[in-house]
């Protein structure tokens, strides 16, 4: 349950595009991307390309999928890495510590 989580306000509603909101939990970070505003957002169809920035990850290695559609972004390193990538809708992505198992 994300609800026992720790929300971090590591990004800013408005300023930050696309709108992003990120969840510790038992080291594991989760990250919810929303493809509602901004100029590389297509409004009418709601979705985004482009890049994310994955922030909060400290000096660390992570795997990071998209735990809904079941996608593999691969590792990242911290403090905050970036991933190109397309959706329509949200995207929500978790990042697990490196050797963690994934």
């Amino acid at each position: 349950m994300l609800s026992k989580g720790e929300f971090l306000d590591l990004y800013v509603y408005g300023y930050d595009v696309p709108e992003a909101y990120a969840i510790e939990k038992n080291g594991t970070m989760y990250y919810a991307f929303y493809a509602s505003s901004g100029k590389e957002s297509n409004k009418q169809k709601n979705t985004w390309s482009g890049e994310v920035e994955l922030r909060g990850l400290g000096n660390h290695s992570y795997h990071v999928t998209d735990y809904v559609n079941g996608k593999d972004y691969g590792d990242v390193a911290g403090p905050a890495a970036k991933l190109k990538v397309d959706f329509a809708g949200s995207l929500l992505l978790e990042a697990v510590p490196a050797g963690a198992g994934h």
